[in-house]
Formats: C-alpha cells, sequence, structure tokens
C-alpha cells in the first residue's frame, strides 16, 4: 500500500516543506522558528485542544490557559471545577479532565522521583519521550503521541488526524476511511509513517496539518496552491470532491428541561453526578421530556426539593444546544423556594451530590455553556 510514498520523488516533500516555511500562520503555540524543537506541555495542551475544534476558536483559549496554568506544575494544583472554567466553550469536557488527570500524574511521578520522567534543567516535569508511555497516559492517543513526540522532540514519529486523512485520502485515491476497518486504518497509518520517516518529521507533520487546514480543505480546496497537485491522483483526475467518501453521520434529536432552583436567599442547586450529560462536573439539573410538557412541578424535580416549599414555577424560555451527536433544545423552568438554602450542601432524597451557589456568582461557578444558556433566561 505505502510503495507510492517510498517512490515519490524528494523533491515534492521538499516542495511541502518549502510551501510551510513561506505560508505557515502565526499562532500562539507556533514558534517563530519553525525548526526549534517546541515545549511539550504547549505541544500537548494545544494538540488537545483543536481536537474537534477551530484553529480560530482555539487560539484565544490557549493564551488564556497557558496564562493561567503555564506548566505542569500549576495545572496539577489547580482543581477540576478551576480547570473546566478555563474550558468552558470548547465543548468535550472529558478532554479537559483527562487533562487534569495527566498533569496530576506526571507530577506525581517527578516528586516520587520516577526514573522514567524526563526532567529539564529546572527540575520541572514534562512530558514522557516515549510513544509507550505517552499513549498510557488519559486521553493521549496515538495521534496526540505522535504530535508530541515530532514537534517537541523531534523524533521520527507519525501523525494522523482529520487533515492527513483527507490529504491521503486524495493523494492516493483512497475510497474509504480509516474507521472502516483495522486493514484501513493501517493503510493510512503507513502512509503517515512513510511521510514521517524522515529526520524532517516535525515539519513534514506539520505542514500536513496546515495544508489540510487551509488548501486541502473539505470544500472547494485550492488546488493550485498545493504542493502536491502534480501527484494528487484526485486532482489530477479531477475528483476532489470524491474524497475523502462522506461518513454518515447519526444526529439524535433531544428534547429535555432543565432546572434552575433557587432558595429564598437567592442561591441556584447544582448538582453533581447522576445526569445524562455533564455526569462528572457541576450542572444544572436536566432530564429528557416531552415538548413543552412544563406544566406544574416535573416530578423528577421533585427529587430535589420539598414541593411545598415552592413559591412559583414559571418556565422562562428555550435554548438550543449541541453535545456529540445529540441536537438539542431545552425547556428552562424556574423554581422559586420559599426557604433558605440548606447550609450542608446534601440531599436526603438523592445520593448525588449537591451544592447551593450564589446567584450572582453562578455564571462563575458553572463551567459549561449549557448551563450559561439557561442561565442568561434568567
Amino acid at each position: 500500500m505505502s510503495v507510492a510514498i517510498k517512490n515519490m520523488d524528494k523533491a515534492i516533500l521538499k516542495h511541502l516543506r518549502d510551501w510551510f516555511r513561506k505560508s505557515a500562520a502565526d499562532l500562539p503555540w507556533r514558534l517563530s522558528d519553525l525548526d526549534a524543537p517546541r515545549d511539550p506541555y504547549a505541544v500537548w495542551i494545544s494538540e488537545t485542544m483543536l481536537q474537534q475544534t477551530q484553529v480560530s476558536t482555539v487560539r484565544d483559549y490557549f493564551v488564556r490557559w497557558m496564562k493561567r496554568f503555564p506548566d505542569i506544575e500549576t495545572l496539577a494544583a489547580a482543581d477540576e471545577n478551576e480547570v473546566f472554567r478555563y474550558w468552558q466553550g470548547l465543548g468535550y469536557y472529558s478532554r479537559a479532565r483527562n487533562i487534569l488527570k495527566t498533569a496530576k500524574i506526571i507530577n506525581q511521578q517527578k516528586m516520587d522521583g520516577s526514573r522514567r520522567l524526563r526532567l529539564q534543567d529546572d527540575n520541572k516535569a514534562t512530558m514522557p519521550t516515549t510513544r509507550k508511555e505517552l499513549e498510557a497516559l488519559p486521553g493521549i492517543g496515538a495521534y496526540t503521541a505522535g504530535a508530541i513526540l515530532s514537534l517537541a522532540y523531534h523524533q521520527q514519529e507519525a501523525i494522523l488526524d482529520g487533515n492527513l486523512v483527507r490529504i491521503f485520502s486524495r493523494l492516493y485515491a483512497l475510497d474509504f476511511l480509516p474507521t472502516e476497518s483495522k486493514d484501513a486504518l493501517k493503510t493510512y497509518w503507513d502512509y503517515a509513517r512513510e511521510i514521517a520517516d524522515s529526520p524532517k518529521a516535525y515539519i513534514h507533520n506539520e505542514a500536513l496539518m496546515e495544508l489540510g487546514r487551509t488548501v486541502c480543505k473539505i470544500k472547494n480546496p485550492d488546488c493550485a496552491s498545493c504542493p502536491f497537485q502534480k501527484v494528487c491522483r484526485a486532482a489530477l483526475e479531477n475528483r476532489t470532491a470524491e474524497f475523502p467518501p462522506s461518513k454518515k453521520h447519526i444526529q439524535k434529536d433531544w428534547h429535555g428541561t432543565v432546572l434552575v432552583i433557587e432558595s429564598s436567599d437567592h442561591k441556584i442547586l447544582a448538582i453533581h453526578g447522576g445526569q445524562k450529560f455533564f455526569k462528572n462536573q457541576f450542572t444544572l439539573p436536566h432530564f429528557e421530556s416531552q415538548r413543552n410538557a412544563t406544566a406544574g412541578i416535573p416530578a423528577q424535580a421533585e427529587t430535589y426539593f420539598n414541593t411545598d416549599l415552592v413559591t412559583s414555577v414559571q418556565c422562562i424560555g428555550k435554548f438550543k444546544h449541541n453535545i456529540t451527536v445529540h441536537k438539542m433544545e431545552c425547556d428552562v423552568l424556574h423554581i422559586q423556594l420559599r426557604s433558605k438554602a440548606p447550609v450542608r450542601n446534601h440531599s436526603a432524597k438523592t445520593a448525588h451530590e449537591i451544592q447551593w451557589i450564589k446567584r450572582e456568582e453562578a455564571q462563575e461557578f458553572f463551567a459549561n455553556s449549557f448551563c450559561l444558556k439557561a442561565l442568561a433566561l434568567l
């Protein structure tokens, strides 16, 4: 499968490098010297943020994150809620949770004096230097491990993300996706490894990511500007729209009710655990419901308070939200209680952790846009 790359004229890869040196965008995680090894921590954070997220969105998040968590030690000392606040808006919160878990693991290894840990001159913890060690850490898969090893340590390690899949599919007219079978995945990785089989692997990998983002785009690729234009089968055959083959997206409609439960001393109830979405972070109570089924107090709401204490129930609006494949529409119920919030944050009716948050602090407390959309209706 990989004969084509082995026989590719080295001049083509030089075209790729030359193109990248001229076209590389100015990004906050990219050094002005494209040949300089990069900070493995910054590579890890930026590449994790860039998963499922546009570069234009990640820019500001990355800068803000690095100011607050400039290194692994600082991050490892943070609590989950704060990390979520700095991640708020990027979605896929499991990424943030895994980042924190990995930071704590690496920092603990440093404190334990683990020999497996590479220490910088200032004795700061940094990322492991082998694929096996990296992929053993929470949230670090084959792609992220390859990016760290290639971009930060200049090892001849391959990467494979959506951009490279699109490029290889067009370059070699591959009419299948890597997700279709083990053999299909191996084929794409074989091509990626051949590209990385060079002392310049770090520049090849980053150039391909940039090429996929700016030139070999999903729609209307700019083939005239592509360094592969003379060897790309899809371009030569005028078939770029056919590659990669389309993937069927199964979208699920979900309608729910979100509860904004407020005590008489103006505190909002937050719950941790037991929810369909955001199971492992504090959120507003929510549950699946029929459309417009918000008259009175829903039975699911009675878990959190005594209904005799309710002074008013009002549907204050709706909002739309997307989480993974779920296309969501939610009714928001504002439930006002006549009692003050309990001093102790627990509930006799549920094993879930509960906290009462001052209304004026709720915007800062909740770390996801799902809750913020509901609170905005107040």
